[in-house]
């Protein structure tokens, strides 16, 4: 303190008490005024446990939020699903980390990728529905990772936001494509992934077109082959 006293201090409020005081300390975990003695006082075991995170505020442990972590962590670094399928995994969770963690199956996890696959395709789709602007499309072919033998084709649309000029860059197709990687394999590859990403985008966001795009006279003769 600045008079040189002493003075007792709650490490979640910081809130400053008399030292030489139990019932004071006593009142202020009885009595709660710290919102995080207070949020472990009335938390409902069921909503999940109230602890403080490392800045000081009150965090709730959260299981389908980590299960969605889970199902991140391991699209990103191309994970096996089995990765957290281990019951010595949810041994060292539970003593180390958090009692109330419960075993993550590869099932599980699978189910929870599928799902941020479906919910990040879906957004894309809306985006581009709403899109005024011209993109333009890029592609590559990536060798299969961890020794595994065959090759995928990636399309990449780019395009300028209007509102912001930000160069802006999606992953529209990821789709296996073996051997030869010729130009015109190249070629009918391309227009088949555009004709398959075209029709989700154009079918979703305007109806009316839906006999046009779906009508099996539809074609890309007016795309110059240019290989």
């Amino acid at each position: 303190m600045t008079d040189n006293s002493q003075k007792a201090q709650c490490k979640h409020c910081f809130h400053f008490l008399s030292k030489c005081s139990n019932t004071t300390l006593r009142n202020h975990i009885t009595h709660p005024h710290c919102e995080v003695i207070k949020a472990q006082k009335n938390q409902n075991p069921e909503a999940g446990q109230t602890s403080m995170a490392r800045d000081g505020s009150v965090f709730k442990y959260d299981p389908d939020y980590l299960r969605e972590q889970f199902a991140s962590l391991v699209i990103q670094r191309a994970l096996p699903f089995n990765h957290f399928d281990h019951e010595q995994t949810t041994r060292v969770f539970q003593n180390t980390m958090q009692p109330r963690y419960t075993h993550v199956s590869r099932s599980t996890l699978k189910r929870d990728e599928m799902r941020l696959w479906s919910a990040a395709k879906q957004e894309i789709i809306d985006s581009f529905g709403n899109l005024n602007a011209c993109i333009n499309l890029i592609t590559d072919v990536w060798p299969a990772p961890h020794g595994v033998p065959g090759s995928y084709m990636c399309v990449t649309a780019h395009w300028i936001e209007p509102g912001t000029w930000q160069m802006m860059k999606r992953v529209i197709s990821f789709e296996e494509f073996s051997s030869p990687h010729t130009g015109h394999a190249l070629f009918k590859m391309t227009l088949l992934l555009l004709d398959v990403s075209v029709k989700a985008v154009h079918l979703h966001s305007n109806k009316s077109e839906t006999a046009h795009i779906t009508s099996p006279h539809t074609h890309y003769d007016e795309f110059e082959y240019c290989c």
